[in-house]
């Protein structure tokens, strides 16, 4: 019997539902249709959850076919309270996935940094008119004045900021209130401009990419707490060095390295070598080599206090044909 694939392709990306969980949501359909009388259900074959859509999901669809996709490998939880939201004169009945996290690292994983970091995964259930189309896209509002917190934060922005104000000390117009900006152009400074105009398209830029495009300590932790769950399995703790994070926002690497490529490699890594990597032993060192993103982690295997088999991610670098003299684990 072929494989049935509940992914699919289509103007969106999205998961379908059966079996259990669906039984499970034509109750709580009917608690919604019996206490709202605008409210018009959603046919079963339609219900599903939304894992991308937009822009981006659009230059990718022509690529892609369902069962390029792995399903998910999580149990599907679901919170039964009853959600409603009206936006643009529609209005929608839904409920959440409680397993918010586990969804959002499976996205990530598929689509390689592509995936929206503010999506709520949900289920429709009803509407006012009882067609897909029309449900209110569900994704979190944007909390523009914390992302620029975090973006100014940064230690590169740091490190750009004390650049202009050391130009402006040697042209000797630092502090003079002439609301002239230093600018920049392809990384250098090149002179002056009105601050509106400067920091209007610094601001504009900066809005269209993602939020926090730097991997920070937190992100980091996220990550090896996703590694550890996969490498468990055959005894192995992952762990990253100081200067591993260090080195994954270093402007060498050109495109910045994102939290979804690495959970995306180490996915891979897991199923190809999980099983390789424990019989190479305490002491070895090898270059875990990604052929589509070309970023490398070399990493080295050491024995902790415990006893347990720990793989120490060293470093990370996105760089074509990366050489080494250690064994490469390309995926």
């Amino acid at each position: 019997m072929p494989k049935v694939f509940m992914i699919k392709v289509e103007s969106i990306l999205k998961w379908t539902v059966e079996g259990s969980l669906l039984k499970k949501l034509k109750m709580v359909r009917a608690q919604i249709l019996s206490k709202n009388p605008n409210a018009v259900a959603i046919p079963d074959k339609d219900l599903h959850v939304t894992l991308a859509s937009g822009p981006s999901w659009q230059k990718l669809r022509r690529e892609i076919r369902g069962n390029d996709f792995d399903e998910p490998d999580f149990p599907m939880e679901i919170d039964t309270s009853i959600k409603t939201m009206e936006r643009g004169g529609k209005q929608s009945w839904y409920i959440k996935l409680r397993n918010q996290q586990d969804w959002k690292e499976y996205v990530m994983d598929l689509l390689q940094g592509t995936s929206d970091s503010k999506r709520v995964y949900h289920i429709s259930l009803a509407n006012l008119t009882g067609k897909v189309g029309d449900s209110v896209a569900l994704v979190e509002d944007r909390d523009y004045k914390d992302e620029y917190k975090k973006f100014q934060s940064s230690k590169k922005r740091k490190k750009y900021r004390a650049e202009l104000n050391r130009y402006n000390r040697q042209k000797g117009t630092y502090g003079n209130g002439d609301k002239q900006d230093a600018s920049h152009k392809k990384g250098k400074i090149v002179g002056f401009e009105d601050e509106s105009v400067n920091r209007g398209r610094a601001e504009k830029s900066r809005l269209k990419k993602t939020v926090n495009e730097e991997i920070t300590k937190s992100d980091l932790d996220q990550i090896e707490k996703y590694a550890d769950k996969l490498f468990i399995a055959v005894g192995v703790d992952v762990e990253f060095t100081r200067h591993f994070l260090d080195r994954a926002n270093d402007d060498r690497n050109k495109k910045p390295i994102s939290m979804a490529e690495l959970i995306g490699l180490f996915k891979r890594t897991y199923r190809k070598y999980g099983k390789v990597i424990p019989q190479l032993g305490a002491k070895a060192q090898a270059v875990i080599k990604d052929m589509t993103t070309d970023i490398n982690v070399p990493f080295v295997l050491n024995i902790d206090r415990e006893g347990m088999l720990e793989l120490v991610a060293k470093t990370v670098m996105r760089k074509r044909n990366f050489k080494t003299s250690n064994r490469e684990l390309p995926i």
